[in-house]
């Protein structure tokens, strides 16, 4: 016969052990500070502009770290703007290049030999310096400029032997102490000083003229972090003319090398 002091015994036994023995631990030691609820501890933020505040306040405590975190998180935010634009509306333009940065001189040069030998043949490197040995890595030919500098100089070493010709023996001959109307001794100077300038000039506006400059814009500079190419990024631009070019595989390959902030450029 059951009696009825036997039902709280059975209903204790019916508690799961884990909670018995918190009771029995809280019991003995009530300064354990034992919570058997699911109460926050702590201030909880009541909105997103709060946690906002939070997170920015975390970010300051942590000094260097924190320029870091927010550099990221804008990183990740151009990102996904750029996803969102080139699945909408194509990028707002014709595709130009697929851009990356590395960030020392040795990166960059093993990702020209790369693409050099995977075939690409249309693509350009930005650097804060010069680095020894990256057109070589690039695979590019001479320049035409010292072939221009020279004709540039012969043209005008012809024309001072022509000036002094026809000013001194042509049109006004002149006898001095004995000597030839065209003595070309006492003109070295004069043919010195036009070749000079003549190859001088044909070398800047030559440089100009093969850089396509003046240039007030490029695409390239579309991309967000392109200013540190004046600082401490190296890029590397593939332009969509190269025949290899192929928006996959060229950016599977600029991971390949390790690459970062890949993405593409619009004209």
């Amino acid at each position: 016969m059951q009696r009825d002091s036997d039902a709280p015994s059975e209903k204790r036994s019916e508690e799961p052990a884990s909670t018995r023995e918190a009771d029995e631990q809280n019991e003995k030691d009530p300064e354990r500070g034992y919570h058997n609820d699911f109460t926050p501890q702590g201030h909880v933020p009541e909105d997103e502009a709060e946690y906002a505040k939070h997170d920015r306040a975390e970010e300051a405590a942590h000094g260097g770290k924190a320029a870091l975190a927010i550099e990221r998180k804008i990183e990740r935010k151009i990102e996904i703007a750029q996803q969102e634009e080139n699945s909408g509306g194509g990028g707002g333009g014709t595709t130009f290049a697929i851009m990356g940065y590395f960030t020392t001189p040795a990166d960059i040069y093993h990702a020209c030999e790369a693409l050099r030998d995977a075939g690409y043949s249309h693509f350009d490197a930005h650097t804060p310096f010069p680095v020894h040995g990256l057109e070589k890595a690039m695979g590019l030919k001479p320049s035409r400029l010292p072939w221009f500098v020279l004709a540039g100089g012969l043209t005008g070493l012809a024309s001072a032997i022509a000036l002094a010709w026809y000013t001194q023996a042509y049109d006004y001959p002149l006898i001095i102490s004995g000597k030839q109307p065209f003595s070309y001794q006492a003109y070295i100077p004069v043919f010195f000083e036009l070749t000079v300038l003549f190859a001088a000039l044909t070398c800047f506006f030559g440089l100009f003229a093969i850089s396509r400059l003046p240039s007030f814009f490029h695409p390239t500079m579309t991309h967000p972090n392109f200013p540190r190419a004046t600082d401490d990024a190296f890029f590397v631009s593939v332009e969509a003319s190269d025949p290899k070019f192929d928006a996959t595989e060229t950016r599977n390959l600029l991971q390949r090398v390790g690459a970062q902030g890949i993405r593409e450029v619009y004209s």
